[in-house]
């Protein structure tokens, strides 16, 4: 083992004999750096890796002039004692068989510790952590202009020119970029047949592969399209290097890796020919970080950009919501939320009442670059047991300790007006609309961002919309209340579901959970319980009448589906009509709270853009009538939806998507609806 020195402080751990604890010794000395592999052990494999006779545990990472700033845990942020006490339970086997754990603060790398068969200098097997390193390599493609943004949105086969369309089963066009790198190709093909292609590997060289896969896949339409964690991400390697000079394999190395000084790795060839792509590289932990660093600088690198900010945005979002098809790699108690962007996975982690963002490239046996971007942290875990509560860990043990050393997101008064200006008057001081729908608050609520989901709780005291844009990352619930007739924002938290109100104002829906009113404040989210809470459903908004009747929608299904409350007891909840269940798409429910009326959104033939408003009033008899698109005055050429309204049933609030990435709340005098009451 080479061996380095200097003078330093660092912890090391000695095991006692004969007991499994570790003693925690803080010396001044002469000592050696983190250990290294030698030419010997780092020509072995992983599993033949001898295990470290003592872990190491550092609070004061060494300089070693490789593009990481580095400081010291408890002075530049973080509890120094809950995180050495945490390492020393990792020494002791006590949470798994990790490798390594790194953590960098506020862009300082203040902890790195390596364990078992973990070294400085050996790239660590990374499995589908492989699969972000694909997806920054696209974004390193549109910023040199390579491809674009709106690319994203266009067919793979269009790129792939080798390919021979008449051949491939019907629908393939259907698969963009941007499906392919959420897991929503739509390809299937069986293990049998990808076993059955393996015998002839000559067809699936270059192109061929795709080929291939596309000949022999089951017709791609809707439905295929939905999540499935498989081998999507070679049609991204393919796209690349089809419109990269050379090969995608130089491309990645002149243009990503040497860019952020990454020399030390494995990454292994496909059969195609190409770099793979779902998995098959290697990293050092440090070099992993360099990773988190460039996604947590938005794309920068010393100053450059690397990577456009605005893909990084989308490839660190919720793009979709996984439900529980497949479970987190470290889940577990306080891990919730699951979703998925551009091979980023997404979590909410929750602290005491609060929950913090995630978004983390996981690879199987427990590979983690973990961000999360409200305190200004990252952490990198390498292990190499697939048995493993890594989220769960470091929602439990890393993020307490930063807690205190960073300025969070209250729930409970904040008179800061850094963005909001105090209103004043009704309606957030803002002149009604007439019956033509208008902007609400534009410029201050509905700005240049994604601004929606609108919605006044009874009593018209308070007022909550979601936000994505800014310092808002990822889409966050802002609440205002009105105190002396002047509004001010109150409370804001990460949105775990669209928002609606009981009609006496006493619960807060959130999906399939709520919050109960206590005093001025709300209760923790509580589930509704296993009739909702369901892995074949998946519910984006509920609305209550005053009867107690749910109306919900289930985007998994496209459908909307009703539950009444007979005699105390909750229903069953059961598809709705085909009166409201038709169109591409049906979604929002509002439920009126007299049960007299119901608006949703749905993407309809005839409408005026990709998503309209409709509404449908109760019959005398109890049925729906049939739905009617709530006209010009309302929709618009472009996507009009989430319609409610206001608690004193003066206004219709909704979304309209002014452009990508720009939505904003607009509002319309509810007196439309008797308008379109039939007569």
């Amino acid at each position: 083992m080479t061996i380095n020195l200097r003078f330093k402080k660092l912890i090391t751990l000695t095991l006692l004999s004969g007991m499994s604890s570790f003693v925690a010794q803080s010396v001044e000395e002469e000592i050696s750096l983190a250990p290294e592999a030698s030419a010997t052990e780092a020509s072995l494999s992983f599993r033949d890796i001898p295990e470290l006779k003592k872990a190491f545990i550092d609070t004061t990472p060494a300089d070693k002039k490789d593009g990481i700033a580095v400081g010291e845990l408890g002075i530049d942020g973080g509890n120094k004692a809950m995180i050495v006490k945490l390492a020393q339970g990792i020494a002791g086997k006590k949470h798994g068989s990790y490798d390594s754990l790194l953590i960098a603060h506020k862009g300082k790398l203040l902890f790195e510790s390596y364990y078992s068969r973990g070294r400085v200098n050996l790239p660590h097997f990374q499995a589908s952590t492989t699969k972000v390193y694909t997806s920054m390599a696209l974004g390193r493609a549109i910023q040199l202009g390579y491809l674009t943004l709106a690319d994203l949105d266009k067919p793979v086969i269009s790129f792939l020119k080798d390919l021979d369309p008449s051949k491939l089963v019907e629908g393939v066009e259907k698969i963009t970029l941007h499906q392919a790198m959420t897991m929503r190709s739509g390809i299937r093909l069986s293990n049998e047949q990808r076993d059955e292609f393996d015998k002839n590997p000559s067809q699936l060289k270059g192109q061929g592969q795709v080929q291939t896969y596309l000949e022999h896949s089951a017709p791609i339409t809707t439905a295929s399209q939905s999540f499935k964690y498989q081998f999507d991400p070679i049609l991204v390697m393919q796209v690349l290097d089809a419109v990269v000079p050379g090969t995608a394999k130089d491309f990645i190395k002149k243009e990503l890796l040497d860019k952020i000084g990454i020399t030390n790795y494995r990454w292994g060839t496909d059969v195609s020919g190409l770099l793979t792509a779902p998995y098959g590289s290697n990293m050092t932990s440090r070099d992993m970080l360099k990773w988190g660093t460039l996604t947590v600088n938005k794309g920068k690198w010393k100053g450059e950009q690397l990577v456009p900010e605005a893909f990084i945005a989308k490839a660190t979002s919720r793009l979709l919501s996984t439900g529980g098809d497949i479970e987190i790699y470290g889940g577990g108690k306080d891990v919730s939320n699951q979703g998925y962007g551009y091979y980023w996975w997404s979590g909410d982690l929750k602290v005491g009442n609060k929950s913090y963002f995630s978004s983390s490239a996981q690879g199987g046996g427990g590979q983690y670059i973990i961000l999360i971007e409200e305190l200004d942290l990252l952490i990198v875990f390498t292990d190499h047991d697939n048995d493993n509560t890594t989220l769960q860990l470091t929602a439990e043990r890393i993020l307490p300790a930063f807690i205190g050393n960073t300025v969070t997101t209250i729930s409970g008064k904040n008179n800061s007006q850094d963005e909001f200006p105090a209103f004043e008057g009704p309606y957030l001081g803002q002149t009604p609309p007439g019956m033509k729908a208008e902007p609400f608050a534009p410029s201050i609520i509905s700005k240049n961002s994604w601004d929606g989901e609108g919605i006044f709780a009874p009593g018209m005291k308070e007022f909550y919309f979601t936000k994505k844009g800014g310092k808002y990352t990822r889409r966050t619930v802002i609440g205002f209340r009105q105190e002396n007739n002047i509004w001010t924002k109150y409370l804001e938290y990460p949105r775990n579901g669209e928002t609606a109100f009981s009609p006496d104002g006493k619960r807060w829906y959130m999906a399939e959970g709520y919050k109960d009113r206590i005093g001025d404040g709300w209760s923790e989210r509580k589930s509704l319980g296993p009739m909702f809470d369901r892995k074949d459903w998946g519910i984006m908004r509920l609305t209550a009448s005053a009867k107690g009747t749910y109306v919900f929608d289930d985007y998994k299904n496209k459908v909307i589906r009703i539950s009444e409350l007979k005699n105390g007891e909750r229903q069953t909840p059961r598809k709705m009509s085909s009166v409201i269940n038709t169109g591409e798409w049906t979604a929002h429910p509002f439920i009126a709270p007299d049960e007299s009326y119901l608006i949703w959104d749905s993407e309809k033939e005839g409408g005026f853009g990709g998503n309209d408003i409709y509404i449908s009033y109760r019959q005398k008899n109890g049925s729906w009538g049939p739905a009617i698109n709530m006209g010009d005055k309302v929709n618009s050429t472009r996507e009009d939806y989430y319609p409610s309204v206001t608690p004193d049933g003066k206004y219709i609030l909704f979304n309209r998507n002014i452009a990508e990435g720009n939505t904003d709340i607009y509002w319309v005098d509810a007196q439309i609806i008797e308008t379109l009451r039939p007569k």
